[in-house]
């Protein structure tokens, strides 16, 4: 009788039932999280593994830990609410109850991002099938503005529930609206620079560009900026205002590149010999099929001050650098191996002296 006397009693003391709860709230979480969440998510990944799109395979890898953080935070909140009632101090109710709402925004949030990215990766499958270099773009850019507005609805919605008004805050500033447009001027100027650089579509990443003084590949297109890599390997952060109000050079948007030399020979060499070397240079970029027969332009074009000159104009087949010059090496051997053939040499910069043998006058 006194065991059972002693049990009836600890079960009705409150904190031994509150105790109990605590563990049965721990037990259920536990439950959850190494149970329910982990056996849920391991048939939906093999699903996922069997379908074609990878956002499912994403949200099957990455959702699992944010919501066994959730299934966490809860049941410490329920724990701790069981305990609340018995704290007096007002401050401290305020602290624990603010703490776990930053904690939920956090982490809704975080969950928010989750979704955001497996929505990217499900429009970046689907631009990867067009053939427009906008999509692309807009694919990053979503990204980023998504995530831009889940963050600021997030600190909204906290301030708004730690006792503030939003409303009051949007209305101060109003107050003060000059001064933030002012300060705000280049950012704005800069979201409608990005929305020119993605209709206009003067480029995208993976180009090479020259804007200005700036010269490089492509990096990153934002709200805010444009990151270029020189080929110094710096990056360059660059304005979308000042791209939008720039002319833009895309060297990659070009099918091929430009070769144009002259070439100076003997003033002794004959005109069949030019003739010869002029008719020779044309086969070579017949026979060439990295060179474009669709126009071409082998001519002697001057007589200049040491030499006689040929110029030579045509263009690759293609826009690679690397390769453009590997075609631009053998034609300017092949030239030198004509020259050689028909005994023309290479003139370079000289000067001829005359002496002119007078008679000498005796007197007689």
């Amino acid at each position: 009788m006194p065991n059972s006397e002693f049990l009836s009693q600890l079960i009705q003391n409150e904190y031994v039932r509150k105790g109990l709860l605590a563990l049965l709230v721990l037990f259920i979480a536990f439950f959850l999280r190494r149970i329910a969440v982990k056996r849920i998510f391991s048939l939906v990944g093999k699903i996922a593994g069997k379908t074609k799109t990878k956002s499912d395979d994403f949200l099957a890898e990455n959702l699992p830990s944010v919501i066994n953080t959730f299934i966490f935070v809860i049941a410490v909140y329920i724990i701790v609410s069981l305990f609340k009632t018995d704290i007096t101090h007002p401050l401290f109710k305020k602290v624990i109850d603010n703490t776990f709402l930053f904690i939920l925004v956090f982490l809704v949030i975080k969950l928010t991002f989750v979704l955001i990215d497996a929505f990217v990766i499900l429009l970046g499958e689907w631009t990867a099938k067009t053939k427009s270099p906008l999509d692309d773009q807009i694919a990053i850019i979503a990204r980023k503005s998504l995530k831009v507005v889940s963050v600021i609805l997030g600190i909204l919605f906290l301030i708004q529930n730690m006792g503030y008004s939003v409303s009051g805050l949007i209305a101060s500033l109003g107050l003060g609206g000059l001064t933030v447009a002012l300060a705000a001027k280049d950012a704005v100027s800069n979201f409608f620079g990005s929305i020119v650089i993605l209709i206009d579509s003067p480029f995208k990443i993976g180009d090479w560009v020259k804007m200005g003084n700036v010269e490089g590949v492509v990096e990153e297109i934002g709200f805010r900026s444009t990151k270029i890599r020189t080929f110094e390997k710096s990056l360059i952060t660059v304005p979308n205002y000042k791209i939008a109000n720039e002319s833009i050079e895309n060297f990659s948007n070009r099918d091929r590149r430009r070769i144009k030399f002259t070439i100076g020979v003997e003033y002794s060499t004959s005109p069949d010999k030019v003739e010869s070397v002029i008719q020779g240079i044309k086969d070579l970029i017949k026979s060439n099929s990295d060179i474009a027969k669709d126009f071409f332009l082998v001519n002697f074009t001057a007589f200049a001050e040491s030499w006689l000159e040929i110029f030579v104009y045509c263009f690759t087949t293609t826009s690679d650098w690397k390769k453009y010059l590997e075609i631009k090496e053998e034609l300017n051997l092949s030239i030198m191996k004509l020259l050689e053939r028909e005994g023309v040499n290479f003139a370079f910069p000289s000067q001829s002296l005359y002496i002119e043998k007078i008679a000498e006058k005796t007197g007689k």
